[in-house]
């Protein structure tokens, strides 16, 4: 298996096998505005590499957004809680 790096530039994205690039490859990208993604990721080819990096992306957002769920819930809790308070002094 092939490690794939991924270099991003506003929407677009460059996947590369990791061993495929040289110093002055990665000079060339950084020139033109692309900055090297964080993770890189083992697979057979590019499309695997992408279902990859997807599959993680779909994984965060996945753990934001029940992150976000249970706060939400708690915060509403404690407003309703507060506001129980206040009405019964």
């Amino acid at each position: 298996m092939e490690k794939y790096v991924f270099y991003t530039k506003d929407s677009a994205t460059k996947v590369f096998a990791k061993s495929s690039l040289s110093p002055n490859d990665i000079s060339q990208l950084k020139e033109d505005g692309f900055k090297k993604y964080p993770l890189e990721f083992e697979a057979e080819s590019k499309q695997q590499a992408i279902a990859k990096l997807n599959e993680n992306g779909r994984e965060s957002l996945e753990s934001l957004s029940q992150f976000t769920g249970n706060h939400l819930f708690m915060i509403i809790l404690m407003v309703g809680t507060f506001i129980l308070i206040y009405l019964l002094r």
